[in-house]
């Protein structure tokens, strides 16, 4: 894992973490120290139509550009799946946590599996819609107070992810519908397969990533078809 910059803001203002939470989430109960993040693994899953049928929203308290952004990283780390339920449940390598661990809810917790590839040298328990390492999964979630897996949960942490990665100027961008390779960079010490100003992996070691071609025009369809949805 390589080390990567401090998070701009890793104690969220109470203001901040009411809108993130909503009202069906616990208040935190403890402070909340910074932490190196966790490298997130991306998967090679290819991208199916995004219109058929219609992702679902788990978030409706964000703007379409912040919604646009969240299945763009899961677009970039191989598990968007046509944004079905099944993108929540992808653990390192591709394999769903129901065919990993059989008969378990994949919804409950973070399965915390180590996974080896063959075709990598990489080992990693990177899991869900965005690939959280369990380390970085059970810090958040116990300051957000949450306490299962579900996709509205892993939305929900993934936000509060990039919020305190974006400057104040990149978030502002995003909400109102423009990606920006400078995002992507802010971003990419959270999330491997996210270029960085230079077009490479933060971590540098042969990643698998996207283009910026490739991400700002999937980010485009969805905001497109998020402002669609909106006015219908």
């Amino acid at each position: 894992m390589g080390l990567s910059a401090p998070p701009r803001a890793l104690a969220l203002s109470v203001l901040r973490t009411a809108v993130l939470t909503s009202a069906s989430l616990f208040t935190p109960a403890f402070s909340f120290s910074p932490f190196p993040t966790a490298l997130h693994h991306p998967q090679s899953v290819a991208v199916g139509n995004a219109a058929t049928p219609l992702p679902a929203r788990h978030l409706e308290n964000i703007s379409n550009g912040m919604e646009a952004l969240l299945r763009t990283i899961r677009f970039a780390e191989g598990t968007w799946r046509g944004g079905t339920e099944a993108g929540y449940q992808v653990i390192y390598g591709g394999r769903l946590i129901s065919e990993v661990i059989p008969g378990s809810d994949p919804f409950s917790k973070h399965p915390e599996t180590v996974m080896r590839v063959k075709q990598s040298v990489l080992n990693s328990e990177a899991a869900g819609a965005y690939q959280f390492m369990g380390a970085t999964w059970n810090r958040v979630a116990a300051w957000l107070g949450i306490t299962d897996f579900s996709p509205r949960r892993q939305d929900q942490v993934a936000l509060w992810l990039v919020r305190n990665r974006l400057s104040d100027a990149e978030e502002a961008n995003i909400n109102r519908g423009l990606l920006t390779r400078e995002a992507l960079h802010q971003l990419a010490p959270e999330w491997a397969a996210l270029p960085n100003r230079w077009g490479a992996s933060h971590y540098g070691y042969g990643q698998t990533m996207k283009s910026w071609n490739q991400l700002k025009g999937f980010y485009d369809e969805q905001l497109d078809l998020l402002r669609i949805q909106t006015e219908a």
